[in-house]
């Protein structure tokens, strides 16, 4: 019996998978214990494998419909993956039953700052605290598999307990332009955003500081973030617990943890006032090559009114680091087959980052969102997700001609296009069919 044709399946703890499963012919007991031996002696890298991604609801009828798509590409990409999905109600749950120290923060967070989107940002690191994987949110999409990427860089770190935040790089407009959140790549490691973010395992101390540091600033500025009037103009919120607190947290993160001191400069020099919070803004990615070190050294001037001096300063400080060839933190090679070069740069022995992620400007939302239409069967309502996946690596080696291919395992879409956060109201989704009603005439008059 044992002999016969089954399924040999490779068991761990949830989401875990150390080796792949197989279904084979076993024609007898030696070629039995001939596939074990040979699945053992080459075990996939110990990783958690699950996606987690996130939303008001569930209800997928209720999504944008690139939103849609985008996910199945996650699904497709990633088929030994678990999938796991939140909604408000899920995350609140978590909150209360799992990290009670936070729930009071995570129910407070909207009322003070008048808005829910921080709810999601603290969502997303508590969930990679919990149970570990991959945090991707619902505009981002994967153009390979990250099973040799991540693989290879837990497999480099030689522990298991390795986060991993994705250098997002972004379209260079003009020599000295400026992208708040910085052009990414390898000349700016710390051009990090919270759309992508990955946790080799369970219980990653990153993340929960993450959450502790948001709390304690909270805390201690209460009167100040929570003000009545939040009309100004400002990137505060952004800094406070998006893609400006993950930055600042990364620079603060080394191999003895979160230096709350190096933290606690980092919350001074972008957590400003209103009056010069935007301009300010711009720096903390802007300044995407300097380290925490090299900040320090020549911070930025008390008095508001020689900010824009320093700054200029401070890139071109930054500027001639990268001619020389200087490099902010070490980088190590990853061994990949069938991949070209790709390095992790090491913020510490249990943090890496990875500069596998492009962010299009000359597709945004909403040139997605008529992408989706376009490489869409309106007769089943089917979207080909080769036709989808085409396009965008196309726009990627256009846009970013002299970025390795090999790079590109993942997209982001930051750019909004006139369609805020992939909104899906009343009026974009009259817009959406009036689209889709012209395109089914015009492809009528083609048959």
């Amino acid at each position: 019996q044992v002999c016969s044709r089954q399924k040999l399946e490779a068991t761990g703890p949830a989401g875990v998978v150390p080796f792949r499963t197989m279904v084979v012919p076993l024609r007898s007991c030696t070629s039995l214990f001939l596939l074990v031996a040979a699945s053992l002696a080459e075990p996939a890298p110990n990783f958690t494998r699950v996606i987690h991604q996130q939303f008001r609801t569930g209800n997928t009828s209720e999504w944008p419909p690139e939103w849609r798509t985008l996910s199945q590409m996650w699904r497709e990409k990633h088929p030994t993956w678990e999938w796991r999905f939140w909604n408000d109600e899920d995350e609140a749950e978590m909150f209360r039953q799992q990290l009670p120290e936070f729930h009071d923060l995570y129910q407070w967070i909207p009322i003070c700052r008048q808005t829910s989107i921080s709810r999601a940002d603290l969502a997303s690191y508590a969930i990679l605290y919990l149970h570990g994987g991959m945090y991707a949110d619902l505009d981002t999409a994967p153009l390979s598999s990250l099973d040799a990427a991540l693989g290879a860089a837990v497999a480099a770190a030689a522990r298991e307990d390795l986060a991993v935040i994705i250098n997002i790089e972004r379209f260079r407009a003009e020599e000295g332009s400026m992208e708040e959140r910085g052009h990414g790549g390898y000349a700016e490691p710390y051009a990090t955003d919270k759309d992508l973010m990955f946790s080799a395992a369970p219980r990653h101390k990153f993340f929960y500081e993450v959450l502790s540091g948001i709390k304690d600033y909270m805390a201690m500025h209460n009167s100040t973030v929570c003000k009545a009037d939040i009309a100004a103009g400002t990137y505060d919120l952004m800094y406070m617990t998006s893609w400006g607190r993950l930055s600042m947290s990364v620079r603060a993160w080394s191999e003895h943890g979160m230096n709350r001191t190096n933290l606690r400069f980092l919350e001074d020099l972008f957590l400003r006032d209103r009056e010069d919070a935007t301009y300010i803004g711009f720096a903390l990615h802007v300044l995407g090559h300097l380290d925490i070190i090299s900040l320090q050294a020549q911070p930025p001037p008390t008095n508001v009114k020689y900010l824009e001096r320093w700054l200029e300063n401070s890139l071109k400080r930054q500027e001639k680091l990268l001619d020389s060839g200087s490099r902010a933190k070490p980088h190590l090679d990853l061994h990949i087959a069938d991949m070209g070069s790709l390095q992790a740069v090491v913020q510490a022995p249990d943090l890496f980052i990875l500069p596998i992620a492009a962010s299009p400007s000359t597709l945004p939302k909403s040139a997605l969102r008529s992408l989706d239409l376009k490489c869409t069967d309106l007769t089943t309502d089917t979207t080909d997700l080769g036709c989808f996946t085409d396009a965008i690596a196309r726009t990627l080696r256009d846009e970013f001609p002299e970025r390795p291919a090999d790079l590109n395992l993942l997209v982001v879409f930051n750019q909004d296009g006139g369609i805020w956060e992939g909104s899906w109201d009343a009026s974009k989704q009259q817009e959406f069919q009036s689209e889709r009603a012209k395109l089914a005439e015009s492809t009528k008059h083609e048959l």
